[in-house]
C-alpha cells in the first residue's frame, strides 16, 4: 500500500503496457493448450500396457494405461496455470504512480517481497525516451529513463504505454512543485 502524505495527489499510475503482459503469458498458454489437447487425446485413444509387465502382472489390466497417463498431465496443467497466475500477479504489482511530489515505484520481487522507492519531483535532473523496435512503435510503449540527483541515480520506467506522454505529465508535475516549494 502506498502512503502519501496529506496534501499529496496521485496524477497518473502506470504499468507496462498490455502487450508485454500478452507476449510473457502466450508461451505458458500455448504450451497448456498443447497439454489439454494431449490430455483430451489420451482419454479418447486407446494406449495399452507393454506385454512383459501383462505377463508378470495379469491384474495390471485392470487399470486404464491413458487414463493414468492422462491423470498425470494434467497435473501439469496446474503448474502451468500457477506460472500464468504469478505473471499475471507480477504484472499487476509493478507501477509507477506520478504524484504531484514524487514519482513512486513499486516492484513485486518474489511472491512475497515487495520493492518500493520514490523520488521527489525537484531531484529530477533529465528524461529520456526511448522507443526501440517495431512492436513498441506499432503499439506505442516505451522506456522512460529519469535522471535523477537522489541516491538511486537513474529511475526507468520500462515498457509504459505512451511514455511521451508521462514524460509531459512528469515535466508539468514538476514544475507545479517547484512553484509550491519557492
Amino acid at each position: 500500500m502506498i502512503a502519501l502524505e496529506p496534501q499529496e495527489r496521485i496524477h497518473i499510475l502506470k504499468r507496462r503496457h498490455r502487450v508485454i503482459l500478452f507476449l510473457r503469458l502466450s508461451p505458458f498458454i500455448a504450451v497448456s493448450f498443447f497439454f489439454f489437447i494431449f490430455v483430451l487425446f489420451l482419454f479418447f485413444y486407446k494406449v495399452s500396457w507393454p506385454h512383459f509387465l501383462i505377463e508378470k502382472f495379469p491384474e495390471i489390466l485392470t487399470f486404464k494405461l491413458n487414463f493414468i497417463f492422462a491423470f498425470l498431465f494434467s497435473l501439469t496443467l496446474s503448474i502451468f496455470w500457477s506460472l500464468i497466475f504469478l505473471e499475471i500477479t507480477k504484472y499487476y504489482f509493478n507501477y509507477w504512480v506520478i504524484t504531484d511530489q514524487r514519482i513512486i515505484e513499486i516492484k513485486l520481487i518474489k511472491l512475497f517481497n515487495v520493492y518500493d522507492a520514490s523520488v521527489e519531483l525537484d531531484k529530477i535532473q533529465d528524461m529520456t525516451v526511448k522507443i526501440n523496435g517495431l512492436l513498441p512503435s506499432l503499439f506505442h510503449f516505451g522506456d522512460l529513463t529519469i535522471e535523477t540527483a537522489a541516491e538511486k541515480g537513474e529511475l526507468v520506467l520500462d515498457q509504459i504505454e505512451d511514455p511521451e506522454l508521462v514524460k509531459q505529465i512528469i515535466f508539468e508535475a514538476k514544475i507545479d512543485y517547484q512553484k509550491t516549494k519557492i
